[in-house]
């Protein structure tokens, strides 16, 4: 009898610890004070100029919570007026209460949601709060004014054709600043090294690329050696489009010949070009000519198995229809970079 009366005190006490620790388990998450979070500007106008420096530093107060608990806090960016729907985020360090950006980089995080350059666009940006799988919380958002800059720099092609001058030859351009630069030359002569050039980061000689290889007909990409390395010589006459890979350290060069082509142009039967030529100065191809009332294209190479390019409303495309023109004398240009196109 001691024994079963012991049995059923021992079940009683487990049943009791159980249910302590069932409740324990279930006890409900409480929300004390929402995050928050503060900006240092609210404007900002974004340079290259500026690119080192500080932009903006964003300070939270993290979410309360009883019990205490770890909660995982991130930045969300989004442009105003979306909702959230698309956002670009940044997570904080446990611990960890700020965040700064210099210039570069807050420009590049607003380049990659798409805002326009040269322009102020109003950006939303909260806090959001999380606690495990639960649902998060999130900050009051706060409004910040941004006008960023291009994210563009430039190399450049000093050589026999020009003089040899750094601070007028042909420029290189990298879109996205991402090691890869692209422009156009222009090689007249092959007497007297006329095909000789290097290419250099700034509009002077202090740094350069050179090569020890050459080009042949079929070799169109050759190594480059930083401050190393003899002139490279171009494949031929004509222009060429120059393509400089500072991540893989190599040249390519191919025939890059720009042309207007269409019932527009004269003999008004889609067989005459008119070329167009390279100027470096608004890095752009440009044409002026006396045309026909009619329809032209863009086209590489005069060659139709080679890209062409039609368009409406200034931005040109490879699918694009043929772009109308009145009779007379016109200027037309075309920008390799942006595919924007202008007749005047």
């Amino acid at each position: 009898m001691k024994n079963i009366i012991k049995f059923f005190f021992a079940m009683i006490t487990i049943m009791m610890v159980c249910s302590c620790e069932k409740d324990e388990d279930q006890a409900i998450l409480s929300l004390n004070s929402a995050p928050t979070l503060k900006t240092s500007a609210t404007t900002l106008s974004l340079t290259s100029a500026n690119a080192a420096s500080n932009a903006v530093t964003f300070t939270i107060t993290p979410a309360e919570y009883t019990p205490k608990v770890e909660v995982t806090n991130i930045l969300q960016f989004a442009l105003s007026g979306t909702n959230f729907a698309a956002v670009k985020e940044a997570g904080l360090s446990s611990g960890i209460l700020s965040k700064s950006y210099t210039v570069l980089e807050f420009n590049t995080l607003m380049l990659s949601l798409g805002l326009p350059t040269g322009v102020t666009t109003e950006v939303d940006v909260r806090l959001k709060t999380s606690v495990g799988k639960g649902l998060p919380v999130y900050s009051a958002v706060q409004k910040i004014s941004v006008n960023p800059y291009a994210l563009i720099s430039y190399m450049y092609a000093p050589g026999k054709y020009q003089g040899w001058t750094p601070a007028t030859a042909n420029t290189l351009v990298s879109p996205n600043s991402n090691g890869i630069y692209v422009g156009y030359i222009k090689f007249l002569t092959t007497a007297d090294n006329g095909l000789a050039f290097k290419i250099t980061p700034e509009k002077n000689w202090d740094n350069s690329y050179g090569t020890n290889s050459q080009f042949s007909a079929g070799i169109n990409t050759v190594p480059v050696l930083y401050n190393a390395g003899g002139d490279i010589v171009a494949p031929g006459l004509g222009y060429y489009e120059t393509t400089i890979n500072t991540n893989s350290n190599t040249l390519k060069m191919v025939p890059h010949q720009m042309s207007l082509i269409g019932s527009a142009t004269p003999g008004g039967n889609w067989s005459t070009d008119i070329d167009m030529v390279w100027d470096n100065t608004q890095l752009k191809w440009t044409a002026t000519a006396t045309f026909l009332a009619g329809e032209f294209k863009f086209r590489l190479n005069h060659d139709w198995n080679q890209p062409n390019w039609g368009g409406s409303g200034g931005t040109a495309s490879t699918s694009g229809a043929n772009i109308s023109i009145s009779g007379g004398l016109h200027t037309v240009t075309f920008d390799p970079f942006t595919l924007a196109y202008t007749v005047n």
